[in-house]
């Protein structure tokens, strides 16, 4: 076994995640100039058979539970999203899905939506946006359901036939060769589909940073959203489509703690004249986490 393959994340690690996101391979608008002057944009939220960042390959399938329970043509209340920045807002909205399926785009698989911009001052600005091609990558927001490890060579029987199945239709099979294998993920479920500006298979580009001045603006965002959701929980009149809303928003806020690791910055002095310890420090004294995220963590 390779000491990557060693380190990956285990089956439970991976169905213990609340809220993941996954940028879009060519998941910018389609374009259709003889649909110049529509208000429907036409885009690709994820691409399947490809191998992430995340060592991660979405398979056919694997959205169809979401699109049947949730998807446009559903009867649910709070259906699959369209937004912004994976921002579960009203004021994060950008469009209504009107279509949502997998199908097969250019010799890929891929999960492909249309959605309608409505005719508002936010709603031209964003239908400029993807016009002028600012609003150039996708990424999903979702849940793991039902995933198998594929490795080449296994003992083990079913991690075997996954790698004997899925790697020859792997779009970038380098990656599984490198690392030793890969991730099936045979279902996930889908909360929504958001236009990014970035591409990073993470909630926040806050996440491991060093920076006092990043974290603490991040408590800040986080204690802010915190405090809104407490208010909308007041509410007597919350709809089922608000209480769905802020049920994936907790998710969302659940992870973004979980995967923080916020650490109290160091008291070392800065003489020139003093011994750098901060090795023998941390051994003895391990970082603390910050106890009002663990807190909250653990309230959630």
């Amino acid at each position: 076994m390779s000491q990557t393959t060693k380190n990956k994340l285990t089956l439970e690690q991976k169905l213990s995640k609340h809220f993941g996101v996954k940028i879009a391979q060519g998941g910018g608008i389609i374009k259709n100039e003889d649909d110049a002057d529509s208000r429907t944009i036409k885009a690709i939220g994820n691409t399947y058979f490809f191998i992430d960042s995340d060592q991660d390959m979405l398979v056919p399938g694997c959205c169809n539970k979401s699109i049947a329970d949730r998807g446009p043509q559903s009867n649910a209340v709070a259906k699959i999203k369209h937004q912004r920045d994976h921002e579960i807002k009203t004021t994060a909205a950008v469009g209504r899905i009107d279509v949502l399926k997998e199908t097969v785009i250019e010799d890929k698989t891929v999960l492909y939506f249309e959605s309608y911009i409505p005719e508002t001052r936010k709603g031209d600005d964003d239908l400029e946006n993807y016009k002028a091609g600012l609003f150039d990558n996708h990424s999903i927001g979702f849940r793991y359901k039902q995933l198998v490890w594929a490795e080449k060579d296994s003992i083990n029987e079913v991690n075997k036939k996954a790698w004997d199945e899925y790697y020859p239709q792997a779009i970038n099979p380098e990656k599984a060769d490198v690392v030793g294998g890969f991730w099936v993920i045979k279902e996930i479920e889908l909360f929504e589909i958001s236009v990014v500006s970035f591409g990073a298979n993470q909630l926040t580009p806050y996440l491991g940073s060093k920076s006092i001045e990043e974290n603490n603006k991040l408590k800040t965002e986080l204690i802010e959203r915190i405090d809104n959701l407490a208010e909308q929980l007041k509410s007597p009149g919350a709809t089922k489509e608000s209480r769905k809303n802020t049920e994936i928003e907790v998710l969302q806020l659940k992870q973004i703690i979980s995967d923080l690791k916020l650490i109290e910055p160091s008291k070392k002095s800065t003489g020139d004249d003093q011994p750098d310890n901060t090795d023998t420090k941390q051994k003895n004294n391990p970082p603390k986490q910050n106890n009002l995220l663990t807190s909250i963590a653990q309230n959630l």
